[in-house]
């Protein structure tokens, strides 16, 4: 096999494996977008309303205890956020 053969598979699966694991690296994150309502940067216990499974979990992910959840708090936490469908 010529050595082009080797890097068109190899270029394709780096760039795959790039792709998923940054879309992977961790959903709570992209809350900051989607709940922070006064741009501020965190969630606050307020924000964190209108997700009822983040605001199950609050207390666990802020660790720094200042009732808004960081960027970096939602990165390092061990905590899984399961939404459960609302039961009519």
């Amino acid at each position: 096999m010529k050595r082009s053969d080797y890097i068109s598979p190899t270029f394709f699966l780096l760039i795959s494996s790039f792709l998923i694991f940054s879309s992977l690296a961790n959903p709570l994150s992209n809350l900051i977008d989607k709940l922070d309502v006064d741009q501020d940067g965190t969630i606050s216990l307020k924000e964190a309303v209108a997700e009822p499974a983040l605001l199950a979990v609050f207390g666990k992910i802020d660790t720094d205890g200042n009732g808004k959840l960081s960027s970096k708090e939602l990165e390092t936490t061990k905590v899984t956020i399961i939404d459960k469908p609302v039961s009519t």
